[in-house]
């Protein structure tokens, strides 16, 4: 049991990441989370003002977590290594984070500081991985428009169903970035 003394918005995040894990993140609430944490639902707007301010700090949560991710294994990496492991990294995250991930995409929608710092950050390292290939602010963001809808897009339909042939899966996206590590060395 959660006491009320020892609930913190870190321990709420954490199992609304579980919840969601189990009845997909639509459908959690508060009364359903707070029965998950065993206590009552008003003890949570003492941290949250709503489902809205909890999928913030969810996202936050998520979002520092896959830059803290990117940044130990890309330190002292460039070139083909980097995009290679930046790709390997946010599809593993992805993975690992599948219900989660969808905050992840909507997070332009969210009007949180904080959520724009962490978007920065990430920006920066893309940029820091492509600016080994290209040095224009315009070929930078192209090719960065490129990975990121190259990735997502490889994620979100495998999440939603595709890739179900006999072709594995890791030879493919494989493939794919080889090709896009191909085009910038063109």
């Amino acid at each position: 049991m959660v006491k009320k003394r020892n609930l913190t918005k870190e321990k709420i995040i954490e199992k609304a990441f579980e919840l969601a894990n189990e009845i997909t993140l639509e459908n959690v609430t508060f009364q359903n989370l707070a029965e998950r944490l065993n206590i009552k639902y008003p003890s949570l707007y003492n941290h949250f003002k709503n489902m809205e301010e909890l999928k913030t700090y969810m996202t936050i949560s998520l979002t520092k977590d896959l830059n803290t991710k990117l940044m130990e294994q890309l330190i002292g990496i460039s070139g083909e290594e980097a995009v290679r492991i930046f790709a390997r990294v946010y599809k593993e995250f992805a993975f690992d984070n599948r219900t989660a991930y969808f905050l992840y995409i909507n997070i332009r929608n969210l009007k949180s500081e904080e959520v724009q710092n962490l978007i920065n950050t990430t920006s920066a390292i893309i940029k820091q991985v492509l600016n080994y290939y290209v040095k224009t602010e315009d070929e930078i963001i192209h090719k960065s428009r490129a990975l990121r809808s190259m990735l997502h897009g490889f994620i979100s339909l495998y999440f939603l169903g595709y890739f179900k042939n006999q072709v594995d899966l890791e030879e493919s996206f494989n493939i794919m970035i080889e090709d896009y590590i191909y085009g910038l060395n063109r």
